[in-house]
């Protein structure tokens, strides 16, 4: 369970909703039914443990059969609050068969594994879930709102992809720029860039002092040297893409992009940046919508 980022690009805003709405995980079985797939796995693997196996229980001076666990055999220490479960060495222990004690499989399923109903649909026990699941919730939150950098100066979230500055495009830049950690920037980005720089180096330093989660080794041979990181952390590189023809591309980390069809499940191994792969190669009238998924 966590957060991610995912960029949404899109013609228009309001296709957001339902670009995400195939990847619904079926929490609280709120994912619309187009996208379920009832999973029938459950009663398989249950029935064969009906079948084969059998539960534990002590036998009592009487004959009666009872739980290990029962009540009868909890003890609590002297010496503190904690209580555990002693069964008398005398009393013999006994395996009865599932099949044994319940007069049938749905008794079974109710009473031992703790389920209360079979689907009404499908007669079968099991669930639902959307076998192309990514996320349970999402939100365009205000920890996101200045994510984007515009060739105007500002920043926001989303923007139309003509307006937003990538890090990629500072050697293409023709205009007035300012030297800032040997990178020429645009003179009207400067100020947020020092901002940003800034905090990159901060972090750059501290992961390489050995306050990083990661050993410095590891942010040495990912990003090479302080120029490498700096020019990785200005770069816009979410943990996933949805495209504008639906389709969801994940990223691996030291591997690349691939790209996920729900409709024939091919990958597609990607070697190269996001910046390349989905910004150059889309209609600049689109948007692009920086997302905070949960999963």
């Amino acid at each position: 369970m966590g957060h991610f980022t995912l960029g949404v690009i899109t013609e228009v805003l309001e296709n957001v909703g339902e670009l995400l709405a195939p990847y619904q995980a079926n929490g609280k079985g709120s994912c619309p039914k187009k996208y379920l797939q009832f999973n029938a796995i459950v009663e398989e693997a249950y029935r064969q443990r009906y079948e084969t196996e059998s539960e534990e229980f002590v036998q009592m001076e009487d004959g009666r059969l009872v739980s290990p666990y029962d009540n009868i055999f909890q003890t609590v220490k002297a010496d503190s609050l904690a209580s555990k479960y002693e069964v008398p060495a005398h009393l013999k222990r006994v395996q009865v068969p599932h099949k044994e004690k319940y007069v049938s499989f749905d008794e079974y399923m109710i009473q031992y594994e703790g389920y209360r109903l079979k689907d009404e649909e499908t007669g079968k026990w099991g669930y639902w879930e959307n076998p192309n699941a990514k996320w349970d919730g999402w939100t365009v939150s205000d920890r996101r709102s200045n994510l984007l950098l515009l060739k105007s100066g500002e920043q926001a979230n989303p923007a139309k992809i003509k307006d937003i500055f990538f890090a990629e495009q500072l050697e293409e830049y023709e205009g007035l720029t300012v030297e800032i950690e040997g990178m020429h920037v645009p003179a009207v980005l400067a100020p947020n860039f020092q901002i940003m720089l800034q905090k990159s180096f901060h972090n750059w330093e501290e992961n390489i002092s050995g306050k990083g989660y990661y050993k410095p080794e590891y942010y040495l041979k990912r990003y090479g040297d302080k120029p490498g990181y700096l020019r990785e952390m200005l770069n816009i590189s979410p943990s996933a893409v949805i495209t504008p023809d639906g389709v969801w591309h994940s990223k691996q980390q030291e591997i690349g992009w691939y790209a996920e069809n729900p409709k024939d499940n091919k990958l597609k191994i990607f070697h190269d940046s996001f910046y390349n792969i989905f910004i150059k190669t889309v209609n600049p009238e689109h948007y692009l919508v920086v997302v905070d998924c949960h999963i």
